[in-house]
């Protein structure tokens, strides 16, 4: 397997744990506030839990981040 195949199939199975993580432990309450737009960040805030979410008025959507890829990354790393 060639290196940019391995670290493809890598980052693919990165994002798929970071989206299980995500979905197991991440908010899943469906009150959410209108759009904020505050020192240049524009965010929407769970009414539930109090978690904030990055909007993007491009898309008019809420940004995905997916802050456990990084992580888990440095810990594959790690174990090389």
């Amino acid at each position: 397997m060639l290196e940019s195949e391995e670290s493809s199939l890598c980052d693919r199975f990165m994002g798929a744990i970071a989206k299980a993580l995500d979905y197991a432990f991440g908010c899943h309450h469906e009150h959410l506030s209108r759009v904020f737009t505050i020192k240049g960040r524009t965010y929407r805030v769970c009414c539930d839990c109090g978690k904030d979410f990055d909007y993007s008025l491009r898309t008019m959507s809420i940004v995905r981040r997916r802050t456990l890829a990084p992580r888990l990354w440095l810990l594959r790393m790690r174990h090389i």
